[in-house]
């Protein structure tokens, strides 16, 4: 049971970004992050590496972004703390049937110095080994400080009987 949690935590890990690292408010210009992601479930941890480049002009803000797979997205500043951001995984990690990608669309909500993510996340494709198709749904909450961001996360995958992936993640901002 164990290595089946942890193979299915390997497997969701590659397939989403697990780790949001993204303040609420789009960049002005360019930015770079470099960080790391520790990932488990009940059968383990262990951890991914986290880059991200974006740029934008304060309002839009395009980014792209490697963990295990590569995601491109769009975060559009609806107020003053409060985004919309919305990206397309190409997962290293297919499944058996489908469109071998995925995507996403959350808040990024502002508290402070702190974030708030809810996000829902669809996947194209169905891996019958580890049951997992469809939609899934993560929370984030993180702290964005000058030069470095850090959260924790949970990725809740209900057509696995309500299994979940927890994160801890950090990174450094250029």
């Amino acid at each position: 049971m164990r290595a089946c949690l942890l193979a299915l935590a390997l497997f969701l890990s590659g397939c989403l970004p697990v780790a949001v690292l993204r303040s609420p408010e789009p960049v002005s210009g360019r930015s770079l992050a470099f960080g790391l992601s520790a990932v488990g479930a009940e059968g383990g941890a262990f951890l991914i590496p986290y880059a991200t480049y974006a740029q934008g002009d304060g309002q839009t803000e395009y980014n792209f972004s490697v963990q295990l797979g590569l995601r491109v997205g769009v975060k559009q500043a609806l107020t003053p703390g409060l985004s919309l951001d919305l990206g397309l995984t190409l997962p290293p990690f297919l499944g058996g049937d489908g469109v071998p990608l995925a995507l996403d669309a959350g808040l990024l909500v502002g508290l402070g110095g702190f974030y708030l993510s809810p996000r829902v996340h669809w996947l194209g494709f169905t891996s019958q080994e580890l049951n997992v198709s469809g939609f899934l749904y993560q929370g984030t909450l993180g702290y964005a400080g000058e030069g470095f961001l850090g959260e924790v996360g949970v990725l809740f995958n209900p057509q696995a009987g309500g299994a979940a992936l927890f994160s801890l993640s950090a990174a450094v901002r250029l």
